[in-house]
């Protein structure tokens, strides 16, 4: 049931993918470019560029991020938290560790659940919109809680024209957007001419398939994206107050079929009269090219706070976290490294452990007398001790919750430690922190709900926990236990075991 395993089952899949890889990194201490930290109000930049470019990196991003959400809701909103960028001065390194991903810019999270792009610096520039497009899709995790696969590719790709500043659009009818402008920054809807030649030549993918794709790509996976596109912008052109009912739904939290189904009762995918209507509604859409759009227009903070080199050991694990492509004998050379350079460096500690199913106690108790003002050392020391040490736990997790206010998993940790202690009153703020940081994690829901059925809050604990069981493969282990803990809440709550409905992310 607890929230606080998860992330150690994503290192060790970083350091298992057997891909291979040329290895051609090169830290600080072997004559490598220095890495630094930058600071600005939504992101995290972590670079070996010169100042100049991280200046244009985040002015596009802190752009990108305030037209998006201009564009999403209308109005700025406060998102928690900030978006760590690793960015690469050398194309052809990010290239190597992209691997098959040849694109300008990936998301994942980091091996301590960091919501994270990496991109080559130079990307802004070359390929602003494949950034924009990744912005987007980490913004729409806080605005909406579950979305279907069609839901989230398609509204990404709706808003990331707000980055274009070049005229590589269509003809946009009946929106402010002239063709053959200089600056187009700000555009939603827009079809750039890369997508309308994709949309012309693009297999069809039906509507009953589309609403059932699961987001993995296979043969048809470019066209599924475009079909997400098409299905969203359709659905704003022609349906527009239904679709904003149907995000409304999405930001409750609600299922996202059942959602659909309310918010657009005649257009049911199983029925195959309806589906065949929407199919040929989006055959003439995709064939007119006629594509609404609008311009959005916001205010950037774009100063930024220089917090100084980043260690050599540290720029190794950069590195490691970025990679998708190094072998797994190049990714334990490069541990190997940043251990030799640096033996209390954190993360290498716990991922040499993992492969040497070796002990990281002992070295992480030393790492953090050497980093004290580290929170991934503290981090790591409080998963690597047992349950019979909850008090060392608690502080361990309370010191990394301190030094890094932005670590969803920090904040869960420490408020399922106090679940535990019986202490759910005082984990509740923690609990709620947490999920304000990660709203669509299932493990992180999960300890909330605890924690309000832990203080007798059931009807709070079963929304919260029948979300979670939604979100996650429903033969785990993970599920099977939310089952159980959903049942005995069931039981024991009488008439509050109903279904319940949240407005917004529900609070205990």
């Amino acid at each position: 049931m607890t929230g606080t395993r998860g992330w150690v089952f994503a290192m060790a899949l970083l350091l298992c993918a057997p891909l291979a890889a040329r290895g051609g990194f090169r830290c600080p201490a072997k004559g490598g470019a220095e890495w630094r930290e930058y600071r600005s109000k939504h992101f995290l930049v972590q670079t070996d560029a010169a100042r100049f470019k991280v200046e244009l990196l985040v002015s596009r991003l802190e752009s990108m991020h305030v037209l998006e959400l201009q564009a999403l809701l209308g109005e700025q909103a406060e998102i928690p938290g900030r978006l760590r960028v690793i960015a690469f001065a050398n194309p052809a390194l990010f290239t190597e560790l992209a691997g098959k991903y040849q694109i300008a810019g990936y998301y994942k999270a980091s091996a301590l659940g960091e919501p994270t792009i990496v991109l080559p610096i130079e990307g802004i520039e070359t390929d602003a919109q494949t950034v924009a497009h990744e912005v987007a899709h980490h913004l729409s995790k806080f605005l909406f809680v579950r979305q279907p696969a069609w839901f989230a590719e398609g509204l990404a790709e709706f808003v990331q024209t707000v980055a274009d500043v070049g005229t590589n659009m269509e003809p946009a009818i009946g929106s402010h957007i002239v063709r053959g402008a200089r600056d187009q920054r700000g555009g939603v809807g827009l079809v750039p001419r890369s997508m309308a030649s994709a949309l012309r030549e693009a297999r069809r993918v039906s509507f009953k398939e589309l609403l059932e794709w699961d987001g993995r790509d296979d043969l048809l996976g470019a066209s599924y994206h475009l079909y997400g596109w098409l299905l969203y912008h359709w659905l704003w052109n022609n349906r527009s107050k239904d679709l904003t009912a149907y995000q409304r739904r999405l930001s409750d939290g609600d299922d996202p079929e059942a959602a659909f189904r309310a918010s657009f009762p005649d257009l049911d995918p199983k029925n195959a009269a309806s589906a065949a209507k929407v199919d040929d509604a989006l055959e003439q859409y995709r064939r007119s090219g006629r594509y609404m759009s609008y311009r959005v227009d916001a205010k950037a903070d774009v100063g930024f706070e220089d917090k100084g080199p980043i260690a050599s050991a540290d720029a190794h694990m950069l590195a490691h976290d970025a990679s998708r492509a190094w072998s797994e004998k190049e990714q334990l050379a490069n541990l190997d490294e940043a251990l030799a350079e640096d033996e209390s460096q954190p993360l290498a500690i716990f991922g040499r452990a993992l492969v040497d199913k070796s002990p990281a106690l002992g070295r992480l108790r030393k790492a953090v007398t050497i980093r004290p003002n580290d929170w991934r050392a503290w981090f790591l020391l409080g998963s690597a001790l047992g349950p019979e040490t909850k008090d060392q736990q608690e502080v361990a997790y309370r010191k990394a919750a301190s030094l890094n206010p932005e670590s969803a998993r920090a904040q869960n940790n420490l408020a399922w430690v106090l679940v535990e202690k019986d202490r759910a009153a005082e984990a509740l703020p923690i609990a709620s922190r947490a999920l304000d940081l990660a709203p669509a994690d299932p493990a992180i829901m999960d300890t909330l709900a605890v924690v309000a059925g832990r203080m007798g809050k059931c009807g709070e604990a079963l929304v919260l926990g029948r979300r979670a069981l939604s979100m996650v493969p429903q033969s785990s282990a993970f599920a099977e236990s939310l089952r159980k803990q959903i049942g005995e809440w069931e039981s024991g709550c009488g008439a509050a075991a109903a279904p319940a409905r949240a407005n917004g992310s529900p609070r205990p």
